[in-house]
């Protein structure tokens, strides 16, 4: 009674504490102690500190539900903490971490390292501790990797949300001045108009005032010559007789020419007399002119240089986004995640250097029209100028025009009175005298007037050649005028254009969008574990697998031994039924008091734990027959392959890293299909099926194995006479069937 006690006793004990040490590990870890030493020092970046270290270091400690208890401590207690065992494990931060994982928004992309920890182990730790240990550690690094990259990509993405509010604020400005300039090359189109009037007028106004410069030069040769011969009347009247008809046919000569000549004067400064007023109007229209352009000119410019203000104090994308993917560089694990990781950085590149380039064009567009308009109020000015000039000099024109008139209505006069002088001449000598002193006097002012018309014509003539020249200048600078202005404001449409496509072609974020794709790229990746609490169930099998095996071994030492198979009489198989009829017996109530105490603690329910009863009664039934057949047909290395196996189940049941051969010959012992029956089971694993038909094939083949070393048992072989000695049957311990044949 007391022996099989025993033999259901140990095997409930054995499954009991078992099962209660794996049954919820996790649970029990908060007696586990492990330490954390922060070295780390705080960096400054732009008057904020970073102590990185030190949201690691709260990371660890708070983590949650890892069970672990984290202390903080320096690095002394650390290392004697490891030594004797209090601390599990350590995890040191050393002291350039934050500098290290803030590296990558340095100027110098190549100084750019990865921050890291140490973690280190106890040497009496148990063997998973540093395991679970590294993995807390790993989690907390990535949480806190998710912290700096989130933080990196938010401001990536607030940069495009800036540059896009820019350019639209640019491409507003600029389309204000499209308009400007359009309503500028309207009146530039206006004023080219007036301009080539003017330039016409004065090619007119030229020709007409040559032609009375010839005309005065002739008059005062003329004059001259009157001059002299009324000199030689008033000195000799002798020879007035004889030239007295020359000079009445001289004289109306005179007389016809002069009338020509003051009537051409007369309508030539009718036609003179509105010119000051029409140059002076000139002048004040190229003056408010040119007063427009420099007060466009004030406005677009300093506008064009806030523009380019701006777009230089944009942000570099590239380099951002360079940063971006040598950050995605530096990923290693898992390699599909890194690959699609780098290839969104590579695309994030793409488009910052797209938006670089747009926007140095944008600049470049915005220089020109500031340039091109600071070169039209300079022109503009030019042009009023010179009209002013010219309005300057209008009046003296008109003035010499006046007197030429008045000249040549005094010659006129002169000259009509020397025809009646002429023809009195005859009349008498007396007449002559007088009348050719009066005609030296008028001779006299005759040639004084045909010198002032002479000096009036020419000075018309450089009037009219000045105004001609620069009415054909200021024609000319008016159609470039024109042609700037039209180009200013093609260019400014385009730069509208330009700047409303750039900005269509960066995106805008809102907050919440930002946050959330911020959130996504810092961590694309995201699993859902299945299957990982469950430590119980799976460590379950196993241990009521070997517990059973264990079972059937203390079953095999503890049976008495059954029938002498020499004395037998009956078949054989009946004999291996009697003698195993009790270690059966007892191996069921061995899966009874198994199974009970495993649902103990697994809560299995009613109709899995009626399953894992039947399943369990199986596996006890075979181990029985197995180790039976083992010990039977191999005596002591029977007993030692029994002993292994267990040994080699447990191995493989820890970990499935075990070296291959240890692998391979786990799968060919009689647990291996019991564990994956009870496994589907106790861990709801699919391989129910396959369990149960390895064990019923272990089944078949250890009753096989244990019929044919009965079978041999029941067979004497002769031996030679001296070598016979008494050796009485042996049993107990020895097997089922402990007689050793001669």
């Amino acid at each position: 009674m007391r022996t099989m006690s025993a033999v259901l006793l140990v095997p409930v004990l054995a499954v009991g504490v078992l099962l209660a040490a794996f049954h919820a590990p996790a649970d029990q870890l908060q007696t586990v102690t492990a330490a954390v030493v922060n070295g780390d020092e705080p960096v400054e970046r732009d008057g904020q500190t970073i102590p990185l270290g030190r949201e690691l270091a709260a990371e660890l400690v708070a983590h949650e539900g890892d069970g672990y208890h984290w202390i903080l401590t320096d690095a002394a207690d650390a290392r004697a903490g490891l030594a004797s065992g209090a601390y599990r494990v350590t995890v040191t931060i050393p002291a350039n971490f934050s500098k290290a994982a803030i590296s990558t928004g340095d100027d110098d992309p190549s100084a750019a390292e990865r921050a890291r920890v140490d973690v280190t182990a106890s040497r009496t730790a148990a063997g998973v501790d540093p395991v679970v240990s590294r993995t807390i550690t790993d989690a907390a690094v990535t949480a806190l990797n998710h912290t700096v990259v989130a933080t990196y990509l938010d401001n990536v993405y607030l940069g495009f949300t800036t540059l896009h509010d820019r350019l639209g604020e640019a491409a507003d400005g600029a389309g204000d001045l499209a308009g400007g300039a359009d309503q500028l090359a309207d009146g530039n189109s206006r004023l080219v108009v007036g301009l080539g009037q003017l330039a016409d007028g004065s090619v007119a106004l030229s020709d007409g005032t040559a032609s009375l410069r010839s005309g005065a030069g002739r008059l005062a040769r003329g004059t001259a010559d009157l001059s002299d011969g009324a000199s030689q009347l008033a000195t000799g009247t002798a020879s007035l007789a004889t030239g007295a008809d020359q000079l009445a046919t001289g004289a109306d000569q005179l007389a016809d020419g002069t009338g020509q000549l003051s009537t051409g004067l007369s309508a030539l400064r009718k036609s003179t007399a509105d010119l000051p007023g029409q140059t002076r109007r000139l002048a004040d229209g190229a003056d408010q002119v040119a007063d427009g352009n420099e007060q466009l000119a004030d406005t677009v410019v300093p506008l064009a240089n806030r523009v380019v203000t701006g777009i230089d104090a944009l942000p570099d994308l590239t380099e951002q986004a360079e940063n971006a993917r040598d950050l995605a560089e530096q990923c290693e694990t898992p390699v599909e995640v890194c690959q699609r990781l780098r290839d969104r950085a590579d695309r994030l590149v793409e488009a910052a250097e797209r938006g670089e380039s747009a926007r140095d064009d944008v600049r470049g567009q915005v220089i020109e029209v500031r340039d091109g308009i600071a070169d039209l109020a300079v022109g503009s000015r030019q042009v009023a100028d010179g009209t002013a000039e010219l309005a300057d000099q209008t009046p003296a024109l008109v003035s010499a025009i006046d007197q030429a008139a008045t000249g040549a209505s005094t010659l006129d006069t002169a000259a009509g009175r020397l025809a009646d002088g002429a023809g009195d001449l005859s009349t008498g000598a007396d007449q002559a005298a007088s009348g050719a002193a009066a005609l030296r006097d008028g001779t006299r002012q005759l040639t004084k007037g045909a010198d002032q018309l002479a000096d009036g014509a020419a000075q018309a003539a450089e009037g009219a050649e000045q105004l001609s020249d620069g009415a054909g200048r200021a024609d000319d600078a008016g159609r470039q005028l024109a042609d700037g202005s039209r180009t200013l404001a093609d260019g400014a449409d385009d730069l509208a254009g330009g700047l409303a496509d750039g900005r269509d072609q960066v995106p805008t974020y809102t907050d919440e969008e930002r946050e959330h794709l911020t959130d996504i790229a810092a961590t694309p990746v995201a699993a859902t574990e299945h299957g990982f609490g469950d430590v119980g169930g799976l460590a379950a099998a196993p241990i009521i697998v070997i517990t059973l095996w264990l079972g059937a071994l203390a079953i095999l030492l503890t049976n008495p031994a059954g029938a002498n198979p020499l004395t037998w009489r009956g078949a054989t198989w009946r004999l291996v039924l009697a003698g195993l009829r009790r270690p059966v017996l007892l191996g069921l109530a061995q899966a009874v008091v198994i199974t009970a105490t495993a649902e103990a603690f697994l809560r299995l329910g009613p109709v899995h734990a009626l399953a894992l009863l039947a399943v369990d009664g199986l596996i006890s039934v075979v181990f029985v027959v197995v180790t039976t057949a083992l010990v039977t047909a191999f005596g002591d290395l029977g007993r030692l392959i029994c002993g292994l196996v267990p040994a080699v189940a447990l191995a493989n049941a820890v970990v499935s890293g075990v070296p291959g051969a240890v692998a391979t010959a786990g799968s060919y012992l009689p647990t291996h299909g019991p564990v994956l029956a009870v496994r589907a089971l106790t861990a709801h694993a699919g391989l129910g099926g396959t369990g149960v038909g390895l064990t019923l094939g272990w089944l078949a083949l250890g009753s096989t194995a244990l019929l044919m070393a009965t079978t041999a048992q029941r067979t004497a072989r002769p031996v030679r006479r001296e070598s016979v000695r008494p050796d009485p049957v042996r049993r107990g311990p020895a097997g089922v069937f402990g007689l050793r044949s001669g």
